[in-house]
C-alpha cells in the first residue's frame, strides 16, 4: 500500500468532490436533521478540501494525483491490479484508516447507515477521475483479483438485493501494517539451485497466466527448488495443503509477491476443487504447483504441465548432508555421511532440518555420525509420533532368557540386521527385484519374551524400536486403516525405526470367505496389507499369541520366524531370580527355586507375581517368605484359566490363605 497519508488524503478529496458534484448536479439537498446527516460547508470534513483538494475538483486534476500516487504501489503492480482495482482498494482503506470520512459516506450515499463505501460509490468516484463505472463494478466481483488475493470483500448489504449497494471493505492484509506474508498456512521458503537454473520459462503476470504445473517423483522440497529454477526465481514458496479456495488466493498473494511460484505439497491425490483453484489462481498471474508424494496416483488435468523430479539416491543423499551442514558451519567425515545416507533414506527436507538440529546443539565444527544420526531420528519421529510410541530400551542379551534355539535365532537376526547395508549395497544384493527390507514374525504365548526380544535386537543393531498403535490404525471407515498404515511404514522406513506390531493378528488376520458385503471389504484389507509389507524397505516386527489366526500369504513374506515357548523349570529359576531384586528381603532362600519349580509360569507372568508378592509381604511388615511366592503365583495361574487344585497344591496348601483361589 502507498504511504497511507496520501491515500486518505485523496479518498477525502475524491469524496469531497462527489458531494460537491451532487450539489452541482441537484442530487443533493443538503444537511438533514432528521435523518442525521449533518455534511455542511461548516462541518469539520470540510478542513479536508483546504489541506487537500485542488481548485477545481474535477479531472485532470483529481485524476492525475490518483495517477501519482497510486503508480508507487509495488504491491499492486505484482498481483497485477488495474486502476479500477486500486481505486477500489483505496477507497476501502482510506475510509478504513480515517473513520472521519465516515459520515460523508453516508451523506452520498443518502443513507445514514450506510457508513462504508459500496461499489455504487466507488463507480461514481471513478467517473471523477476519468475511470470508466463499468470497470469498477467488474473489480469488485466476487471472482475477480481483489476478492481472490483478499485484497477487498465485497460484502452484501442486509435488505438489498442490488449488488450496486455492497460494502466495499478492506481486508485485514491491506490495512495489517504491509504484513505481505500473513497467510492461513506456514510458508517454507525453498530456494532454488542457481548453478543450474535455467532460463526463465514462466512469467508471472495477470496477461500471461500458465498452466499449474504436477511436480512427481521425489519429495516436495526437491519439487519445489526444481520449480524455482525452471521458473527462474531465486525461491519457492512451499506450503502445506490448503482447506479451503480462499487459503489458496491468501497463499498465491505471498507468493506473487515475493515473486516466487507456489508449491502446495499435497499427501494424496488433490481432490477436485483444489484443482479448480490452481487453474484460477493462474488465471490470475500466480505460478501454481501441486507437489505429491512419491507412490501417489492421481492424473493431473488436462493442460497441466508435468514436472518429473528424480528422488534422492544414496550418493545425492549423502550429498545433501554435506550441503546442508556446509550452510551451518559444519562438517562432517565422508565415509560416515556415505554410511548415514545408505543407513537412512530421509527425503530432502528431512535432511535439511536434521542438520538444521545437529547445528543447534553442536559443541564444535565437527560433527560425527552418532550426533547426525540422532538429529535425524529426532526429525522424522514427527511422523511417528501419531500412530505409534517409542518402545522399550536398555535391554541387553542379559536381561532376555529365552529357550537356546529363539536365543541363538535372536542373535542371528541382530548379526544381519547390523550387515543390511553391506550385504545390500556393496554386495548388491539390494539390486535385485523385490523388497529391501527385513520382516519377523514372533509367535508365542503371553509374557514370554516377544516384545522384549524385540528390544534386544533393536538395541544390537543400533535401531530405534516404536511400537504401532492399533487403536489409530485400525479404523471402521473404509480406507482409513489403509492410510494410517501406509503413513506409520513411510515414516518408518525414512527413519531407520524398527517397527512392532504387538497383537499383530488384529491386524493382519486370515482373510475368509464372502457371505456379506464387508467380507469382501475386510479382506481387500488384508491383501493391500500384505503387499504394502511386502513393499516395505525397513525393519518390522510383527507378535502374536495366535499365529493360526494370521493370514498364510504372510509366511511367504516373513524373513525370519522364531517361535517364543513357556520357559522350563531352568528358565524359570532365572526369571525368578532376575524378578526379585537384590535389596528385597527374602525369608527362605530355597523360596524362588520351589515357586520356579512347581509353577509353569511365563516371564511376563512371573515379573508380576513377584512383584504382588512383595506388595503382600510389606502390608503384613514381614519379609517375602514362600507364602507370599505361592500366592501370588496362584493368582497368575488363575488368570491364565489354570487354576490349580488342592491335590495339584498338595504340601503347598496350607501356605494358600485365599482359599476361592483353589478348586
Amino acid at each position: 500500500m502507498p504511504a497511507p497519508d496520501a491515500c486518505v488524503d485523496w479518498v477525502a478529496s475524491a469524496l469531497l468532490a462527489a458531494w460537491e458534484r451532487q450539489e452541482s448536479e441537484g442530487r443533493y439537498r443538503g444537511a438533514d436533521e432528521f435523518r442525521a446527516l449533518h455534511i455542511d460547508a461548516d462541518d469539520a470534513l470540510a478542513s479536508w478540501r483546504a489541506a487537500t483538494l485542488p481548485s477545481s475538483p474535477w479531472p485532470p486534476e483529481l485524476a492525475a494525483w490518483f495517477d501519482d500516487w497510486s503508480a508507487d504501489w509495488p504491491e499492486a503492480d505484482r498481483l497485477g491490479l488495474d486502476a479500477a482495482e486500486r481505486l477500489v482498494a483505496a477507497l476501502a482503506v482510506g475510509v478504513e484508516l480515517e473513520p472521519r470520512l465516515r459520515p460523508l459516506v453516508a451523506a452520498l450515499g443518502d443513507d445514514p447507515t450506510q457508513r462504508l463505501p459500496t461499489v455504487a460509490l466507488a463507480a461514481e468516484v471513478a467517473g471523477s477521475v476519468g475511470l470508466v463505472p463499468e470497470h469498477v463494478r467488474r473489480a469488485c466481483a466476487s471472482d475477480g483479483r481483489l476478492a481472490w488475493f483478499d485484497v477487498v470483500r465485497v460484502v452484501p448489504t442486509a435488505g438489498r438485493a442490488s449488488g450496486l449497494d455492497a460494502q466495499v471493505v478492506a481486508s485485514a492484509w491491506l490495512v495489517g501494517a504491509g504484513d505481505t506474508t500473513a497467510t492461513d498456512l506456514p510458508v517454507r521458503w525453498v530456494d532454488g539451485q542457481a548453478d543450474r537454473r535455467p532460463e526463465p520459462t514462466l512469467v508471472t503476470t495477470r496477461r500471461a497466466a500458465n498452466p499449474p504445473w504436477a511436480a512427481t517423483g521425489a519429495d516436495h522440497v526437491l519439487h519445489a527448488e526444481r520449480v524455482a529454477d525452471l521458473a527462474g526465481a531465486a525461491q519457492s514458496a512451499l506450503s502445506g495443503e490448503p482447506a479451503d479456495l480462499e487459503s489458496v488466493g491468501r497463499l498465491s498473494r505471498t507468493a506473487l509477491l515475493a515473486g516466487s511460484p507456489l508449491v502446495l505439497a499435497v499427501d494424496t491425490a488433490p481432490a477436485t476443487w483444489l484443482c479448480d483453484a490452481c487453474d484460477r489462481a493462474t488465471r490470475h498471474g500466480s505460478t501454481v504447483v501441486v507437489s505429491t508424494e512419491p507412490g501417489t496416483r492421481w492424473m493431473p488435468p488436462a493442460g497441466w504441465r508435468p514436472v518429473e523430479v528424480e528422488p534422492l539416491d544414496a550418493e545425492g543423499r549423502a550429498d545433501r548432508w554435506a550441503a546442508s551442514l556446509a550452510r551451518h558451519g559444519l562438517v562432517a567425515d565422508r565415509g560416515a555421511l556415505a554410511g548415514l545416507a545408505v543407513e537412512l533414506a530421509l527425503p530432502a527436507r528431512a535432511i535439511d532440518d536434521a542438520a538444521a538440529r545437529a547445528a543447534s546443539v553442536a559443541a564444535r565444527k565437527r560433527v560425527g555420525v552418532a550426533q547426525l544420526r540422532a538429529a535425524a531420528r529426532r526429525t522424522v519421529w514427527r511422523d511417528l509420533t501419531t500412530v505409534a510410541r517409542p518402545g522399550p530400551t536398555g535391554a541387553g542379551w542379559d536381561d532376555l532368557v529365552v529357550a537356546p534355539l529363539a536365543h541363538r535365532q535372536l542373535r542371528e537376526i541382530a548379526g544381519a540386521l547390523g550387515s543390511r547395508a553391506r550385504v545390500l549395497d556393496v554386495w548388491g544384493f539390494g539390486g535385485r527385484p523385490g523388497s529391501r527390507g527385513y520382516h519377523l514374525l514372533f509367535a508365542g504365548p503371553p509374557g514370554t519374551g516377544k516384545t522384549l526380544g524385540a528390544a534386544v535386537i533393536a538395541q544390537a543393531a543400533g535401531l530405534e524400536l516404536w511400537v504401532v498403535d492399533l487403536a489409530r490404525v485400525v479404523d471402521k471407515y473404509l480406507g482409513e486403516t489403509e492410510k494410517q498404515l501406509d503413513r506409520v511404514l513411510t515414516a518408518g522406513q525414512a527413519s531407520g525405526a524398527m517397527l512392532l506390531f504387538d497383537e499383530a493378528d488384529a491386524l493382519f488376520g486370515r482373510r475368509g470367505d464372502v457371505r456379506e458385503a464387508r467380507d469382501r471389504w475386510a479382506n481387500v484389507e488384508v491383501a493391500y496389507l500384505l503387499q504394502r509389507i511386502e513393499e516395505h524397505d525397513g525393519v518390522t516386527v510383527l507378535t502374536t499369541n495366535l499365529s493360526h489366526n494370521l493370514d498364510e500369504a504372510f509366511s511367504r513374506r516373513m524373513s525370519q520366524r522364531v517361535d517364543f515357548v513357556v520357559p522350563d523349570a531352568g528358565l524359570r529359576r532365572r526369571l525368578w531370580a532376575m524378578s526379585v531384586p537384590a535389596a528385597a528381603p527374602v525369608a527362605e532362600t530355597d523360596a524362588l527355586r520351589t515357586v520356579a519349580d512347581r509353577f509353569e509360569l511365563a516371564g511376563g507372568a512371573i515379573r508380576t507375581a513377584a512383584l504382588n508378592a512383595a506388595y503382600a509381604a510389606a502390608a503384613e511388615g514381614a519379609d517375602i517368605a514362600l507364602g507370599h511366592l505361592v500366592r501370588a503365583s496362584v493368582q497368575e495361574l488363575t488368570k491364565a484359566g489354570r487354576a490349580p487344585t488342592r491335590d495339584e497344591l498338595a504340601d503347598l496348601a496350607p501356605l494358600v490363605s485365599a482359599r476361592r483361589a483353589i478348586r
